[in-house]
């Protein structure tokens, strides 16, 4: 079981690695310093959305390899998925509004509201589209492929924890991750509670609403860098005040310790809603 899980990752990296040594190389030729190629290769958005459809294209393709005569389900196929993904949607406006306020109420940030312009308005539809790959690409892979992998051998509560840790560390490399204790917790913590949602609604959708207006909230609405990644013009702006536990600081609302108690309460909150639903 390990080395498939090992698999799924070495495959959309290496042709991550792949395209990125080919396009370098295309570029360099073109007489562009290596400078200016890191540049362009890291700030791309087309590297963002290469990278979620390969790791599409890798719990897809691990699922169909080997799994496909297991009979366990990807979590994909419920005729109800539709509600399932609007009632995750607005959970996650709901506890990523509810860490804003408290983050806000406790002095670590204040707000600004930014002018609406074109600008704006072509952010919010680029995040919106942007997070919505992000969403599918994190849930099909972590949820969907490795926690489906590790229930099927070891059971429900091994596969939440260990997909969430997995998922936690499939962000290590984004900036600010380790400034304080509390973006690794955060990140673990809201990958258990999509995976409790995934476990007791059977399906995927659910988490992948959660996950994507969790996202464009915080960073498209209010204002805060999502996982260390840039700011974006957004509804909000934040202008950061206390210590760097509370506020999140560079890695966002995710980062601070408000966030940590939301996120406790929506395992708790949706572990007793969806387990009456599913008995």
């Amino acid at each position: 079981m390990a080395g498939k899980i090992l698999l799924s990752f070495v495959l959309p990296i290496g042709a991550m690695v792949i395209v990125g040594i080919g396009y370098a190389v295309y570029i360099i030729a073109t007489g562009t310093s290596m400078e200016e190629v890191t540049i362009k290769i890291g700030g791309a958005r087309w590297t963002q959305y290469m990278q979620t459809v390969l790791f599409i294209g890798s719990a897809f393709a691990m699922y169909a390899w080997f799994e496909r005569r297991s009979k366990w389900s990807l979590g994909l196929r419920q005729t109800n998925g539709a509600d399932l993904g609007i009632q995750g949607f607005f959970a996650g406006i709901v506890l990523m509004t509810l860490s804003s306020i408290l983050i806000w109420a406790a002095g670590g940030m204040k707000w600004e509201a930014t002018e609406w312009d074109y600008t704006l308005l072509n952010s919010m539809v680029e995040g919106f589209i942007l997070y919505s790959f992000v969403a599918f690409s994190e849930e099909i892979f972590t949820r969907g492929y490795i926690q489906g992998l590790i229930k099927y051998h070891y059971g429900s509560t091994t596969a939440i924890i260990v997909s969430s840790i997995i998922f936690a560390f499939m962000h290590s490399m984004n900036p600010n991750m380790f400034e304080t204790p509390f973006p690794f917790i955060n990140i673990c913590l809201a990958g258990i509670l999509f995976s409790v949602a995934r476990e007791l609604t059977g399906s995927l959708r659910w988490p992948i609403g959660l996950h994507l207006s969790w996202n464009f909230f915080q960073g498209y609405v209010y204002g805060f860098q999502v996982s260390g990644t840039e700011p974006v013009p957004a509804v909000l702006t934040v202008t950061y005040k206390g210590n760097t536990a509370l506020s999140g600081g560079d890695f966002g609302a995710e980062g601070s310790y408000m966030a940590s108690f939301v996120l406790l309460l929506g395992i708790i909150a949706v572990y007793y809603l969806y387990r009456k639903k599913k008995r």
